[in-house]
């Protein structure tokens, strides 16, 4: 399901993946199924509002392509992407957001 967070989804290098799936985690615990569930829907958005905010603090952005410098529809930039081992920067920004999503999610 997510397979095509990567690269900023399909490599498009908008949102990084890693956000993408910080919220969906956060809106399976506080989220809602029930269209009328207005405050379900408001404490999630609220809660995904401030991981991204955390998030952008020590980023500046949630853009895949801003975070990684590099273009990956652009075969040059995906071999410079293997080169440079990105997988490890990204690995980071996964493992930040895991965090701030945990923490949101402990709070309540």
């Amino acid at each position: 399901m997510a397979t095509p967070f990567g690269g900023g989804v399909a490599r498009w290098g908008t949102i990084c993946g890693a956000v993408v799936g910080a919220a969906m985690g956060i809106g399976f615990v506080f989220g809602c199924t029930q269209g009328e569930e207005k405050g379900k829907k408001e404490k999630t958005y609220a809660k995904v509002q401030q991981m991204i905010r955390d998030f952008e603090k020590d980023h500046a952005t949630i853009q895949c392509r801003q975070l990684i410098q590099l273009n990956l529809l652009d075969p040059e930039d995906r071999k410079k992407f293997q080169e440079l081992n990105m997988r490890k920067r990204c690995a980071q920004f996964i493992a930040k957001c895991t965090n701030l999503a945990r923490q949101l999610i402990k709070e309540g």
